[in-house]
């Protein structure tokens, strides 16, 4: 029990510094589309809008509910929801943690690898954007459902399962978990009962969410492309699961961690030569390779969506340090935690979340102090503070309006793509 709360401790200190300030990070985008659509209705159309056909987003009815819980609960408080998206990453970091315990029975891998998990900067999105949340809330669900698998609890494994694919789609990589521990590292035949349900589960969910809940504009926005959209977006992705910010400019981080990355690299050899923990190896290797798809084919990148990749990611790392001594392997770990402060620093300040949280609050702000009358039109043009089709994206399509100044019947005009001039 006391190693079990020293290792959260340790967890949650770590990812508290390097995400400190995704707790003051303002409402945007999509965050207002969803309070508004599943929170503060009558009851039973909130739930109607949760789990029934997708009307403003994909069908992700756990992740929908979660909206409207904590939008009935939280209302405004965006700290408050930043909380709780700290909650479940941590959640996530102690189950992996228990996980690679379990199936190595090396609590210093089995550290290293949570640890990794946890400041790893690719997360950035989750934990700055309320609603980048549904891969974390699907990743804690499907380790829940394998740690539950490794407990022999199958009946319990199952349910939580579903319930990751009911909060991302994506979680159906995550059958490649079973898979790969029942083959590789317990040496036993893939089918029996347990994975005979959890592969009817997947193909079920995958026949209905694609083919009767999916509409046709989410088909248009998340178009597959193969050639040559997959080496680029493969390149992007294997460049943020090694920890590469996107943004940064600092070539001396960047040189930092090639050099650890390099030495990584060089111990996960010697350890292969060996012929030392080469299961582990190949899980953590095909784990980065499961999590990388559909993604690969999508033109719409973004690195949170890479939980499971970086979950083996930091399997590797964990295998090439697992010899070390308790001193070198605190080393190696202050260093890497030094290179990851600095690049979710470089990406605080460009960000896409960061900027249009900022321009939401500044034009809350702005419409607050004026304190116009119900029923009022306001409109957004090209001004000083951004452009009407920035305003647009940033105030979520103008829910915005509705969410925050809910009872004033506003009513938003946005010049990109409306003409507004009649009700100027």
């Amino acid at each position: 029990m006391k190693l079990n709360l020293y290792v959260l401790f340790i967890l949650a200190a770590g990812t508290f510094i390097i995400y400190r300030n995704s707790f003051s990070i303002f409402f945007t985008q999509d965050d207002f589309i969803m309070i508004y659509q599943f929170s503060r209705n009558n009851l039973t159309v909130d739930i109607g809008n949760a789990i029934g056909f997708p009307q403003v987003t994909h069908w992700r009815p756990l992740d929908n509910l979660y909206f409207l819980t904590a939008g009935n609960l939280l209302d405004k408080n965006f700290y408050a929801y930043h909380f709780l998206t700290f909650a479940f990453h941590l959640g996530v970091t102690f189950l992996i943690f228990k996980i690679v315990k379990e199936i190595t029975m090396n609590i210093k891998m089995a550290f290293v690898v949570s640890f990794i998990y946890a400041i790893h900067p690719a997360h950035f999105v989750t934990l700055f954007w309320i609603s980048g949340s549904a891969t974390t809330i699907g990743f804690l669900f499907l380790l829940l459902s394998f740690f539950l698998y490794l407990l022999k609890r199958g009946s319990f494994a199952l349910i939580c399962f579903i319930l990751a694919l009911f909060s991302s789609e994506a979680m159906i990589a995550g059958l490649g978990l079973f898979v790969l521990h029942r083959y590789l590292i317990k040496k036993e035949t893939i089918m029996n009962g347990f994975m005979l349900s959890l592969l009817i589960t997947s193909g079920i969910f995958a026949i209905v969410k694609f083919l009767f809940l999916t509409p046709q504009a989410t088909y248009e926005a998340y178009q597959i492309k193969i050639w040559p959209q997959m080496l680029i977006n493969t390149k992007y992705y294997l460049l943020r699961i090694a920890g590469f910010a996107e943004t940064s400019g600092d070539v001396m981080v960047s040189m930092i961690l090639l050099g650890l990355l390099s030495f990584t690299s060089f111990r996960l050899l010697q350890r292969l030569k060996a012929e030392k923990e080469h299961k582990i190896f190949v899980f953590g290797f095909v784990i980065i390779l499961l999590g990388l798809f559909p993604f690969v084919l999508i033109s719409n990148l973004s690195p949170h969506y890479m939980n499971i990749s970086i979950f083996g990611f930091a399997i590797l790392i964990g295998v090439s340090v697992s010899e070390l001594t308790i001193p070198k392997t605190l080393t190696f770990l202050g260093i890497l935690f030094f290179v990851f402060y600095v690049n979710v620093n470089e990406i605080y300040k460009n960000n896409w979340v960061v900027q249009r949280s900022n321009l939401a609050l500044n034009y809350i702000s702005k419409i607050e102090a004026a304190n116009l009358p119900q029923n009022s039109t306001i409109v957004f043009d090209d001004n000083y503070i951004s452009t009407s089709q920035e305003a647009y994206f940033a105030l979520g399509n103008g829910k915005a309006l509705d969410f925050w100044f809910k009872g004033k019947n506003y009513k938003s005009c946005f010049t990109w793509f409306e003409n507004c001039e009649s009700v100027q």
